[in-house]
């Protein structure tokens, strides 16, 4: 018969149903044949920013892997956002997955070591025509070179970046204004879509940066403000890596050292600043101004060059490391979060303290023992000046509110009190009420006020 179907539900029997229960309403529900489980997903909406609230970058590689499924791969955004849908509910999400950031860092470690072992080796070869080359050093540069321990102008000297006592004072007010910029930029929280540089340029006009250049020796068009902020960022990465800061500290002392310098105080921020500063600079301009001007460091540009671009690959490296070490987030279900990376604290750079005349040849001194006054650039805030370095050395410090104590190492015993001792000047109140800051009264040193060494 045409269009005739035979009947074959007793080759494919029903399945046999449960029994009945006895309960009309509590039946459990039949199977149906050729349907498959329904797969559930979500969308996941993530950002990755600084903790001042700025992004963290474009095009950094992601993965978002689910809790069952593959890895999915991608590159942020300009937002630094990502936004994927996935299967499932549960994911971990992670930056710069396959980055092995601890071998890049050693090896930029490695590479930073070398470089600043070539320039100790090179001031090492040079050590019998030292004495010489310090006789012909104007005041100011030997001046520099004995305040170390001050962290103020040191490095800035011994590779040329300063070299007569105009340059010195000239650099004081821009470089201040340089590092308050800095570090009141790298404090701010970002507005949206603004970066910690567009903060700092906001701050730093071009006109400050033209006389901070010039004041060091270089062409205002060969290095840009984003040149010098770049260092200050890469300082901060660097001074909290404690095996790059501890390398830097050994260096620093080894470097003084071979340049006869005898007592070196603690390496301090400061310090640190200026060596990268001063690398930095010579690596973006080429040394461009140096040669020009005969400075000490035009016999290892090369050296200096190498140490920079260490430096630079040194931050970059750290850079990715804490990236990666804080951009991760799990979550689960659909929505939109805001993962923080922290950034690292700001370093202190430190003013470039004024010569008080006491240290030029040729210059009235001040009174055996007078305390220096307080530097106009401290802004009234608590600061040290050393005037000698070393345990036999002498250093004052003024805490903000108008007293101070001067620390003495070495010379005549005060009645009856031996060296070292302190002469600390205090408050006191007359007896209409004015307060008056004393002449001070000395006291023996406490051992944490005499400097080690």
């Amino acid at each position: 018969m045409s269009g005739y179907v035979p009947n074959n539900r007793n080759e494919r029997p029903a399945p046999t149903p449960a029994p009945y229960n006895g309960d009309f309403h509590r039946q459990a529900p039949r199977p149906l044949e050729g349907t498959a489980a329904q797969s559930s997903s979500c969308l996941v909406g993530l950002r990755f920013v600084w903790d001042n609230g700025e992004c963290l970058g474009a095009n950094l590689p992601y993965s978002l892997t689910p809790a069952a499924g593959n890895p999915v791969r991608g590159s942020l955004d300009a937002r630094s956002s990502l936004i994927q849908t996935i299967q499932g509910r549960e994911y971990e999400a992670q930056l710069l997955a396959d980055t092995d950031v601890d071998s890049d860092i050693a090896s930029a470690r490695a590479e930073l070591q070398a470089a600043l072992d070539e320039i100790l080796a090179a001031e090492r070869a040079e050590a019998a025509r030292l004495q010489a080359i310090q006789d012909q050093r104007s005041a100011l540069s030997n001046y520099v070179h004995r305040r170390l321990a001050a962290g103020k102008g040191f490095f800035l000297g011994a590779w040329g970046l300063l070299k007569t006592a105009k340059e010195f004072s000239d650099l004081v007010n821009p470089f201040t204004t340089f590092s308050n910029a800095l570090r009141s930029a790298w404090q701010a929280r970002a507005s949206e879509g603004e970066t910690w540089l567009a903060a700092y340029n906001r701050q730093f006009s071009a006109e400050q940066h033209r006389e901070l250049v010039e004041a060091l020796g270089f062409d205002p068009s060969s290095i840009t403000r984003e040149q010098l902020a770049e260092a200050f960022e890469l300082a901060c990465f660097i001074y909290e890596d404690g095996p790059s800061k501890a390398m830097l500290g050994r260096f620093a002392v080894d470097y003084a050292k071979a340049q006869n310098v005898e007592e070196i105080a603690e390496f301090s921020g400061g310090a640190l600043f200026e060596i990268v500063l001063a690398a930095l600079l010579i690596v973006f301009t080429g040394g461009i101004g140096l040669a020009a001007r005969g400075a000490a460091s035009v016999s290892y540009l090369d050296k200096l060059a190498r140490l920079g671009n260490a430096f630079r690959r040194l931050g970059a490296a750290l850079k990715r490391a804490r990236i990666r070490r804080g951009g991760r987030a799990r979550g689960s279900g659909t929505g939109a979060r805001t993962v923080e990376v922290e950034r690292p604290r700001d370093v202190l750079p430190g003013t470039l303290a004024p010569m008080d005349g006491s240290d030029i040849r040729g210059s009235p001194r001040k009174g055996r023992n007078k305390p220096p006054e307080p530097l106009p650039e401290a802004e009234g805030r608590p600061h040290s000046i050393i005037e000698r370095p070393g345990r036999d050395g002498q250093y004052t410090t003024h805490n903000g509110d108008g007293t101070w104590k001067q620390y003495r190492g070495s010379g005549q015993d005060h009645g009856g009190i031996p060296r070292p001792n302190v002469k600390e000047a205090g408050k006191n109140t007359t007896p209409d009420g004015r307060e008056i800051i004393d002449k001070g009264r000395v006291r023996p040193a406490r051992p944490d006020e005499i400097p080690r060494g």
